[in-house]
């Protein structure tokens, strides 16, 4: 048995605020708006969000989303310039460059460049690196989805 991710849930408080996040500012496609929810398309899976019930707000968001890029300095620029407050600037790490940012509910998103192939960092990641690469390559023959970013 294979189990795949289709899908993460996130809640939110005020789908406005959320629907003009995930649509205007990242530029991922809007699938789905039931007033009640909302659904993305985030590449290779599809992001939900959700609203909270009446009176049951959520305590503080844990976990990330983390989304990959092909180039971290086109991106952060682009996303700076539709209004992304980034928490820091972009950073080098052993497994590529990342940048974070939350959305309007404190959700905190990742931006990963993966290292470029013959580098140290790339060789430590390389089985992730080529997980990566066959996804993207699956998104550029028609796949699942495209990446909004």
């Amino acid at each position: 048995m294979v189990l795949t991710v289709e899908g993460i849930v996130l809640y939110s408080e005020d789908l406005d605020r959320a629907r003009a996040f995930y649509r205007d500012v990242l530029g991922l496609p809007l699938l789905l708006d039931e007033g009640h929810v909302i659904h993305f398309d985030a590449g290779t899976i599809r992001l939900a969000i959700h609203r909270c019930p009446p009176g049951q707000r959520r305590e503080a968001p844990e976990g990330f989303l983390v989304f990959g890029v092909e180039d971290l300095a086109v991106v952060h620029e682009a996303l700076r310039l539709r209004g992304a407050e980034f928490l820091g600037p972009p950073a080098n790490r052993p497994y590529g460059r990342v940048a974070y940012l939350h959305d309007p509910e404190g959700h905190e998103i990742g931006l990963l460049e993966e290292p470029r192939k013959g580098t140290e960092g790339h060789r430590r990641v390389a089985p992730l690196v080529e997980r990566y690469e066959r996804v993207i390559g699956g998104l550029n023959r028609g796949g699942a989805g495209s990446q909004g970013l």
